[in-house]
C-alpha cells in the first residue's frame, strides 16, 4: 500500500526516520484528505466520523477501575466503521513518539492492534505502520501527561480533526509548507491540550518543533541556553519555540548533528539544580473540612483557600507572593503567614501537572495526579487544579513508616517528594496495562530494610583484619545509622572507616561516602548549613545560603530513587570540635531520626536525616579529648575501640608483612613497644600504621621513623614524668632489639 505522498519538507537531522515516516503515513492521508493509510478506501478525517467518536468519549468510562481499552471498547460497541478506524489512527498517532520511558514497544503496538481487530472484519495492519513503532522514541514527557491523560488527549485529536476537515484546502496547504501556519492551525482546535497538540506538531514538521511538551521544560531549556542566540526574544509560545529552534541549530552546528535535549549532558545543564522531576504535595482544607475533601474526590480537583489574598498569576515569583501575603494577611500571626506563604507559591508556582497529589481523610490516605494548571473558576476565595483521583484508599496505618512520616508534617501543602517513588507504587495499574499482559510491576527502590550485606572474607583479608569484629562493626552500625572509632594513633581508624563505607556502599565511584575533617574552628555553618559571602552579577557584595556536607549529603541520601542506597558521612578527627557548636539542634535527629526539625538558617522548611545515611565517626585517644566527651554524643554514637591490643587491630601488621613475604621483625618491636607502655597509658600505645610503612622494611628508614615519628609522641605522652635518657633506655630502638635478641 502506498502511502499519501509528503510535501518536501526538510529533514530533520538525526531524527529516526522510522518514527517520521510512520506518523506521515498517517497523518498525511488524513490533513489531505484522502481515504486512510490503513485500508486505501475508509474515510476516516472527516467531521462527521470524529464527532461520533468524540461522543462516545464524551460519555466517559463504564467502570473507572478497568484498563482504558476496556473502556473503549465498551464505548465504540456498536459504532461506525469509519468511527472505529479514526480511533486506532489517533491511538497510534498519540503513543508513537512515546520514549520506552513512559510506554514499552509492546503496550503501544498492543493497543494498537487490539482497537484494529474491533473491526468487522478485523483490520490487519499494515508493516508501514509497525515500523514507526520502536521502543526509541524521542519524547520523553516528565509530567507524566501521557500515562493518565489519553482519554482527553483522544478528544482533542477528535477535534483537530474536526477542526482540520472544516478548513479549505488552500488553508491545508499552507500549514503543509508553513511549521508556523502549522501551529495556527493546531493551536485553533478548541479546548486546547498543549502536550498532545506538540506532539502532533513536532510528528508534522520535526525540522522545526522540538519533542519537549512540557511547559516547564520548554522555559528551562530556553532560559538556559538563550544566552548562545543573542538572548529570548519573548514569552508567547510561538517566540519560546523559536528561540529553542535557534538554540538547537547552534548546537546541532557544534555537534555535528541533531542534539538530544535529554541526554545526561544536557539535562545537567539546562534542568534547575535540585529539580526532583515529578513531585509529590500532601494537601489539606482549613479545619479538616470533610465536605470540601468529597468535593475534591466527586469534582476530581484540589482547592487552597486564598479568600483575602489579591488575584496572582501562575507562575508567580517567590518575592511577589511574600509581599502580597504579608500586606493582604496582615491579620494572621507571623507563622500562618508563613505557612501560607509556603502554600501558595507551592500552588501557583512549584506544583506541575503530572505531579502526585494526596489528601487525608478518616485515617486514609487517596492519591491522585495533578492534571491542570491553578485557576479560579470564577471563586476569588478559591485557587483550584484538577486532580484525576484514583479509586483507592490506603489506610494510614498500613503505609511504610518513611510514609507516614511525611504525612506527619504539618502545614496546608507540603512537599512529599522524598517519597515520590513510595507513592507511585500505590498506584493503579496505569490503564494501557491489560490483566493478561506479560507485564512485571514497576519496582520501587524503599528504604533499606535488610541491613548490609555480609562481610566478606576476601575483604577482611585485604585490610589484614578478621571477618567477625568487621561484621560486628558493621551490625552496630546498621543498628545505631552512626558510630564512632575510637583508639590511639596509627590503629588505621580513618582507613578502616573509608574502606569499610565503600564496601557497604557497594559504589566504586565514592559518590556515597564522603569525609569532612574537624577541628577546634569548625562550626555548624561549615558543617551543615550557613551565609557565605556571594559575589551579585552587578559586582555587590551579598550573603547566600551555602549548604555544608551534611546537608547536601543528606538531601542526595534522600532523592526518590536513592532511598535503597547507603550513603555514608566520615567524620575525621570528631573529638577536634566543638560538638556542641558544630551540631546545633541536629543533635535531636542523630537520636530520633523518625521526627523532623526547624532549622536556624531554614526555619520554614523541615528537615529529617534519612535512614539511609550512615556517620562513621574517628576519635584519637592520645589527646585525651574523648574523655570530655559529652553524654549527648555519647547516647547517640555507639563507640568501638580500635586499640593495637585487641581485633581487628591485633595481629593486622603481622598478617600484613606475611601476605608480602616481608620481614616480620617490625610487628615483633611493635608488641615490644607497647609491652613497654604501662596498662594504665593504654591509650598512648602505638598502631600498626607507622610500620606498614615502605621505609620500616630497612634498617636506616625503621630508625627515621623511631626518631622522628615515636619518639617525639612518647616524649610528649611522658613530659615531666621520665627524662630523655629514661625515655631512650625504655623505648628506644636499640633496647627493644637487645630485648627481642635475648629471648
Amino acid at each position: 500500500m502506498t502511502p499519501a505522498p509528503k510535501p518536501a519538507m526538510p529533514r530533520a537531522l538525526g531524527i529516526s526516520k522510522e518514527i517520521e515516516d510512520a506518523a506521515w503515513f498517517v497523518l498525511g492521508a488524513g490533513l489531505q484528505g484522502r481515504p486512510s493509510a490503513l485500508d486505501g478506501r475508509t474515510q476516516t478525517w472527516t467531521a462527521e466520523a470524529a464527532a461520533e467518536l468524540l461522543e462516545r468519549l464524551d460519555r466517559g468510562v463504564a467502570d473507572a477501575k478497568a484498563p482504558m481499552m476496556t473502556n473503549l471498547r465498551h464505548n465504540l460497541a456498536d459504532a461506525s466503521p469509519s468511527a472505529k478506524q479514526l480511533a486506532v489512527e489517533l491511538l497510534f498517532l498519540q503513543s508513537l513518539p512515546l520514549a520506552h520511558e513512559v510506554k514499552s514497544l509492546k503496550v503501544k503496538r498492543a493497543r494498537v492492534a487490539e482497537a484494529a481487530s474491533w473491526l468487522e472484519p478485523p483490520l490487519e495492519l499494515p508493516e508501514e505502520l509497525y515500523q514507526g513503532m520502536t521502543d526509541h522514541g524521542v519524547i520523553r514527557d516528565r509530567t507524566a501527561e501521557f500515562n493518565w491523560t489519553i482519554w482527553d488527549h483522544l478528544k482533542w485529536l477528535c477535534r483537530f480533526v474536526q477542526h482540520v476537515d472544516r478548513q479549505s484546502t488552500a488553508e491545508i496547504g499552507k500549514a503543509l509548507k508553513d511549521p508556523l501556519a502549522f501551529h495556527l492551525l493546531a493551536a485553533g482546535t478548541p479546548d486546547d491540550q498543549p502536550a498532545i497538540r506538540r506532539s502532533i506538531e513536532y510528528l508534522a514538521w520535526p525540522s522545526y518543533f522540538e519533542p519537549v511538551v512540557a511547559d516547564i521544560e520548554r522555559q528551562e531549556i530556553r532560559d538556559a541556553f538563550a544566552s548562545l542566540v543573542g538572548g529570548a526574544k519573548g514569552d508567547s509560545e510561538v517566540e519560546i519555540t523559536a528561540d529553542i529552534r535557534r538554540i538547537r541549530l547552534h548546537l546541532d552546528e557544534q555537534a555535528g548533528q541533531r542534539i538530544d535535549w535529554y541526554a545526561r549532558q544536557l539535562v545537567s545543564q539546562w534542568r534547575k539544580v535540585g529539580d526532583p522531576g515529578r513531585r509529590a504535595w500532601l494537601l489539606r482544607t482549613h479545619r479538616d473540612n470533610a465536605e470540601l475533601l468529597a468535593a475534591w474526590q466527586a469534582e476530581e480537583k484540589v482547592t487552597l483557600d486564598v479568600e483575602h489574598l489579591r488575584l496572582l498569576d501562575a507562575g508567580v515569583t517567590a518575592g511577589l507572593v511574600q509581599h502580597a501575603v504579608d500586606e493582604d494577611y496582615k491579620h494572621l500571626g507571623y507563622v500562618e503567614r508563613e505557612d501560607t506563604k509556603t502554600a501558595v507559591f507551592a500552588f501557583l508556582t512549584v506544583m506541575k501537572p503530572g505531579d502526585l497529589a494526596l489528601y487525608q481523610n478518616a485515617g486514609a490516605v487517596r492519591i491522585g495526579v495533578v492534571l491542570g494548571e491553578p485557576d479560579h473558576n470564577g471563586d476569588s476565595r478559591r485557587m483550584r487544579r484538577k486532580v484525576r483521583w484514583f479509586d483507592e484508599a490506603h489506610a494510614v496505618t498500613d503505609l511504610p513508616r518513611h510514609i507516614q512520616r511525611q504525612l506527619a508534617t504539618p502545614g496546608i501543602v507540603v512537599d512529599v517528594t522524598r517519597v515520590v517513588q513510595a507513592l507511585q507504587a500505590l498506584l493503579p495499574a496505569e490503564a494501557e496495562t491489560e490483566p493478561d499482559a506479560d507485564t512485571s510491576p514497576a519496582t520501587v527502590a524503599l528504604p533499606m530494610l535488610g541491613g548490609f550485606r555480609p562481610v566478606t572474607r576476601e575483604f577482611a583479608d585485604s585490610l589484614h583484619m578478621e571477618v567477625e569484629p568487621l561484621q560486628e562493626i558493621a551490625d552496630l552500625l546498621e543498628e545505631n545509622r552512626q558510630l564512632v572509632l575510637y583508639g590511639p594513633p596509627g590503629t588505621g581508624k580513618t582507613y578502616l572507616a573509608k574502606h569499610l563505607a565503600a564496601e557497604l556502599a557497594q559504589d566504586s565511584t565514592d559518590e556515597r561516602v564522603k569525609l569532612v575533617q574537624f577541628h577546634p574552628s569548625y562550626a555548624y555553618e561549615d558543617f551543615f548549613e550557613g551565609y557565605r559571602p556571594d559575589k551579585t552579577d552587578e559586582g555587590q557584595v551579598s550573603f547566600k545560603l551555602v549548604a555544608g556536607p551534611l546537608r547536601r549529603l543528606a538531601e542526595e541520601a534522600a532523592k526518590p530513587g536513592n532511598e535503597s542506597k547507603p550513603y555514608f558521612l566520615i567524620i575525621d578527627e570528631m573529638n577536634r570540635a566543638n560538638l556542641a557548636k558544630v551540631f546545633g539542634e541536629l543533635y535531636f535527629l542523630l537520636e530520633y531520626r523518625d521526627d523532623r526539625i526547624y532549622l536556624q538558617y531554614s526555619p520554614n522548611e523541615p528537615f529529617t536525616l534519612p535512614d539511609n545515611l550512615y556517620i562513621i565517626g574517628t576519635m584519637n585517644t592520645a589527646d585525651r579529648s574523648i574523655a570530655m566527651m559529652d553524654a549527648a554524643i555519647r547516647r547517640r554514637f555507639a563507640f568501638i575501640e580500635l586499640h593495637p591490643q585487641t581485633e581487628p587491630v591485633r595481629g593486622s601488621l603481622l598478617r600484613f608483612l606475611e601476605a608480602r613475604r616481608l620481614d616480620t621483625t617490625p610487628a615483633l618491636l611493635l608488641d615490644a613497644l607497647n609491652q613497654a607502655i604501662d596498662e594504665w597509658d593504654r591509650d598512648l600505645m602505638i598502631g600498626p600504621s607507622y610500620f606498614m610503612k615502605k621505609a620500616a622494611q630497612t634498617p636506616a628508614g625503621l630508625r627515621r621513623i623511631w626518631k622522628y615519628e615515636l619518639m617525639p609522641l612518647l616524649e610528649e605522652h611522658y613530659h615531666g614524668q621520665l627524662n630523655r635518657a629514661q625515655l631512650e633506655e625504655r623505648f628506644g630502638l636499640d633496647q627493644l632489639l637487645g630485648r627481642l635478641a635475648a629471648r
